[in-house]
């Protein structure tokens, strides 16, 4: 990756680590608030989650065709605007203990604006970088990104404790500085190109590009493995508080986990990636999703449970990179902000899917065999990489990741991004 490159990425990188670790100080613990202090059941709890995540699929989808009609960074930098209003509002309705109405209200546009960021962010990330180089940039990104997951929660399981409105304040507070960042520090190739700037937002072409099959298996695929991946916010929440009674503390240690293994293995096993096919990496993520969330509801202790958070991790920086770069290298240069809004927009859902099932499961499921709801989403991860593993047969080598340097292909083969 040219200099230059890299040192873009790495600034993205940042900025994405500042974010997550203003969400990681206070979103995670919202769900233990509401059960806590506002005294919602766990299923309610994550009824209200889930619907919250809905409603980032309605904004993702908005952010990529607006990032493609009018630039990636307006986009990024006036969404985190809004947010950072939202943010201090929700703040502020915690710390003068409002009607639970209004917290709710605070906290959906809180998410929904939430979800402006990353798929502007992404398409920037896209506009600069080759397909050979996609794997390694987003591995940079997903560096940034659990870097702040891994510092954010710690530092918040402890804050909670005292104050949850001041955790918001402070993540509100981050973003702002991170807007300055950004704001100050990048440029936007896509915004100084004529043609973007005389074309229209188009919401039904946006739907219409699911009739690509290619790009919607993977959005299908990604439904299935993000509701397992959102097992770590909500279900291992409940599953640890509610019937483990673990202190805050613990619960916050396993999100800093999984933000760990990606820091310290993302750019190895980026590097590895790049040696194999998109979708073989793929289905050994899933699997080591499965097999580390599959086993959690097993152990009733601290340390075989950080275990399973580990191979999840490890699970997450495979797939993770690799579902962006796959709808990245399908996509065209004119097509990239809105199919990576799409792929926000499912993946949005599957968070929405799997906050809601958290709380199902750990109602109904988990009373009568505790590691029902583990088994249960160790097998729709199994299904994710089954599926993702299939990708390969409507992929060129190219779009799939496979270096086929020595055997010349011919252009007409392979959709460029």
């Amino acid at each position: 990756m040219h200099a230059v490159t890299r040192k873009g990425m790495w600034l993205v990188a940042v900025a994405n680590g500042l974010l997550l670790f203003g969400y990681g100080l206070s979103l995670p613990f919202f769900t233990i608030y509401l059960i806590t202090r506002q005294h919602l059941p766990p299923a309610m709890a994550g009824l209200v989650v889930a619907l919250a995540g809905l409603s980032r699929c309605v904004s993702s989808a908005i952010s990529g065709e607006l990032a493609d009609a009018f630039g990636r960074k307006n986009v990024m930098l006036w969404g985190m605007c809004s947010q950072i209003v939202a943010m201090f509002a929700l703040g502020l309705c915690i710390e003068l203990n409002v009607q639970t109405g209004w917290v709710l209200t605070c906290y959906f546009l809180t998410t929904f604006l939430g979800a402006f960021f990353r798929p502007a962010a992404n398409a920037w990330v896209t506009d600069h970088t080759t397909p050979k180089e996609r794997v390694e940039a987003f591995g940079m990104i997903r560096i940034g990104l659990n870097i702040g997951w891994a510092l954010g929660p710690a530092v918040g399981g402890f804050l909670v404790r005292y104050s949850y409105s001041v955790a918001f304040f402070l993540t509100a507070l981050l973003y702002a500085i991170t807007n300055l960042y950004l704001g100050r520090l990048i440029r936007d190739r896509h915004s100084v190109r004529k043609t973007t700037r005389r074309r229209k937002p188009s919401f039904a072409a946006m739907v219409g590009a699911l009739s690509d099959t290619r790009l919607a298996r993977i959005c299908l695929y990604v439904v299935m493995i993000t509701a397992v991946n959102s097992q770590l916010v909500v279900g291992l929440s409940i599953h640890c508080k509610q019937y483990l009674q673990m202190p805050e503390y613990f619960i916050g240690w396993f999100f800093t986990i999984n933000g760990l293994v990606v820091v310290l293995l993302q750019y190895t096993a980026s590097k590895v990636m790049a040696k194999m096919r998109l979708s073989t990496a793929m289905f050994w993520g899933c699997i080591l999703y499965a097999i580390g969330f599959g086993s959690v509801g097993f152990f009733g202790s601290f340390a075989p449970i950080a275990l399973g958070v580990f191979l999840a991790g490890v699970g997450e920086l495979i797939v993770a990179p690799g579902e962006q770069t796959l709808v990245s290298n399908i996509a065209s240069r004119e097509t990239r902000g809105r199919y990576l809004g799409l792929l926000m927009v499912f993946y949005n859902f599957g968070s929405a899917l799997g906050f809601f099932t958290a709380g199902v499961l750990g109602d109904y499921v988990a009373p009568h065999y505790l590691p029902g709801p583990w088994l249960i989403i160790g097998a729709v991860a199994v299904l994710a990489g089954v599926g993702f593993w299939r990708m390969r047969y409507s992929l060129s080598n190219e779009e799939d990741g496979k270096q086929t340097a020595p055997i010349p292909i011919k252009k007409d083969t392979i959709t460029l991004s």
